[in-house]
């Protein structure tokens, strides 16, 4: 059977370590102090990876990770790199009427943007729903906040096709079935307390969507996690970091072309028993959700 997909996928995890009850405490806009802190981070973090051979495929940063004022130097960064970046950006503010948007950047750089149709140099992905402690800070200030209902799908001739979702986002079962059938990677950018939850949730959605679930959480509550629905229970976490109040950079393999195979149920005989067995009713979907209006088709990086 001829290989679509590289078989394994590098990914950079980092975890800036911002505390809201500081970064946020004068609004929903992160304070001066805070944003040279976390940026700083995430300078050094990309120094790091620029140090590597390759360097990673896909970069994630937490949720409100990225103060605005240097979303340009991080797609500068990112082009360097030449790695997909999706990253957390602090909140997004109408002033008029006092609402505001949470929102991750997905960065794609110039290799991954050959193949028509053109794929734009960055999007902006919303997040649906407020986590219920966030929402209640942000009425308690007097702010509203806006949900985006879209869901983005993003598609890939080498590490295969991914969705993205920004925190609370994680718990919307309908939309882990929109992606079900549709995606080999699930990432969730977060800034969340309850780790153990999120943990146990990313175990279970990677058997039941049957694809790698990837969570990059703020280094002030640590719990970022990978999982993948291998066989043996001991190869399923591929990554986790434990410990709060700690800045943290990792660079982690993820499976494509055997999880493909599993997909389509079609192993060759060293994988028969590589990963767990499909879930029940499983089946592989086209490439748009029903409900998703936005459908992205990367190129295969040029390096």
């Amino acid at each position: 059977m001829p290989k679509r997909y590289v078989e394994y996928m590098r990914v950079g995890l980092v975890q800036t370590n911002v505390d809201a009850r500081s970064a946020w405490k004068a609004g929903p806009r992160m304070t001066t102090d805070e944003q040279e802190s976390t940026w700083e981070d995430i300078r050094s973090a990309f120094r790091s990876f620029s140090a590597l051979s390759p360097t990673p495929d896909i970069v994630l940063l937490p949720e409100l990770a990225l103060p605005r004022g240097q979303i340009n130097s991080l797609r500068t960064a990112a082009a360097s790199l030449g790695s997909i970046v999706i990253a957390g950006l602090d909140y997004k503010i109408e002033h008029e009427t006092k609402t505001v948007w949470n929102e991750a950047m997905v960065m794609v750089p110039a290799s991954r943007r050959s193949i028509p149709p053109k794929v734009p140099a960055f999007v902006n992905i919303g997040k649906t729903f407020p986590a219920p402690g966030e929402h209640a800070k942000l009425q308690q200030s007097g702010w509203r906040f806006r949900g985006d209902p879209k869901l983005w799908l993003f598609r890939s001739d080498d590490i295969g096709d991914f969705g993205v979702s920004i925190c609370y986002d994680l718990m919307d079962l309908e939309r882990a079935l929109l992606y079900q059938g549709r995606v080999h990677h699930m990432f969730v950018i977060a800034y969340n307390q309850d780790t153990e939850s999120f943990r146990h949730h990313a175990e279970s959605l990677a058997r039941t969507m049957y694809c790698n679930m990837v969570i990059c959480n703020t280094g002030f509550f640590g719990g970022s996690i990978a999982v993948s629905p291998y066989y043996e229970p001991w190869r399923r976490t591929v990554y986790r970091h434990d410990g709060n109040d700690m800045f943290a950079t990792q660079v982690i393999s993820l499976p494509v072309q055997s999880l493909d195979d599993a997909q389509l149920a079609a192993p060759t005989s060293s994988q028969k028993r590589l990963f767990k067995s499909l879930p029940p009713g499983w089946r592989r979907l086209g490439a748009r959700p029903n409900l998703t209006r936005q459908d992205l088709h990367l190129g295969r990086a040029d390096r």
